[in-house]
C-alpha cells in the first residue's frame, strides 16, 4: 500500500508517524518523569521547612521556665493594681475611698458615690462596679479621668453622663460617671464555685 503512494506522500506520512511517536513518548514518558522529579524535590523542600520549624520549637522548649517566670512576674506586677480588700464589702469601701481621694486631689465636688455590684470575671477575679455623681469644670473632669488612668489601682470609667449646670458662674458640669475596678475573687465565692463544679 505504501508503494502505491507518491514519494512525497510517503515522506510526509513517515514524518507524521515520527511526530506522533515523539508526542506519545513525551506525553506518557518524559513529562510524567519530569512531574515526578519536580514533586519529589518540592517534597524535600517542604520537609526541610517542617524540620526547621520543629527545631525552633525544640530549641524554644528550653526557654519555657524562663518564659513562665517572666509571665509570673508580669502577672504579679499587674496584680498590684487590684483592689487589696479580701472581701466584697471591704472592696466596696476601698472603691469609695479611692474615688473620694481622687476627687479631692483634682478639686472635684463629689456629691455621692455608690457601689452597684461586684461581679465575677473568672474564678480568680471579680469586678467592683459603681457610680459617682460629681460637679466640676470640664478641665477638672479631664484631669479626673487622666487620674483614673495613672492611678496605682486599675480604674476604668465605663460610662459618662454629662449635664451642664444652667446659671452656674463657673460653667460647671454635673457628671454621673460609672467606674469599675478589679479585685481578687473572695475565698468564699471561689469555694462556692468549687462546690458547684463538684456537684455537676
Amino acid at each position: 500500500m505504501l508503494k502505491k503512494l507518491a514519494p512525497r506522500d510517503r515522506l510526509a506520512l513517515m514524518v507524521a508517524g515520527i511526530a506522533v511517536a515523539v508526542f506519545l513518548l513525551a506525553e506518557f514518558g518524559l513529562l510524567p518523569l519530569y512531574d515526578l522529579l519536580h514533586a519529589s524535590t518540592g517534597g524535600v523542600e517542604d520537609k526541610e521547612l517542617t524540620l526547621r520549624r520543629y527545631q525552633r520549637l525544640v530549641a524554644g522548649a528550653g526557654n519555657l521556665p524562663a518564659l513562665r517566670a517572666a509571665a509570673d512576674q508580669e502577672l504579679k506586677s499587674a496584680e498590684t493594681g487590684l483592689l487589696e480588700s479580701p472581701s466584697a464589702p471591704l472592696a466596696n469601701a476601698e472603691w469609695q475611698r479611692i474615688i473620694r481621694e481622687l476627687a479631692d486631689q483634682k478639686g472635684v465636688e463629689l456629691i455621692s458615690s455608690e457601689v452597684l455590684r461586684t461581679q465575677g470575671l473568672s474564678p480568680d477575679y471579680s469586678l467592683v462596679a459603681g457610680r459617682a455623681l460629681i460637679r466640676c469644670r470640664l478641665d477638672q473632669l479631664v484631669d479626673l479621668l487622666a487620674a483614673f488612668g495613672t492611678s496605682p489601682k486599675l480604674l476604668v470609667a465605663t460610662n459618662l453622663h454629662v449635664t451642664p449646670l444652667t446659671g452656674d458662674a463657673q460653667k460647671r458640669l454635673q457628671v454621673e460617671i460609672a467606674v469599675a475596678a478589679p479585685m481578687r475573687a473572695t475565698k468564699q465565692k471561689a469555694a462556692e464555685r468549687g462546690q458547684g463544679t463538684e456537684a455537676r
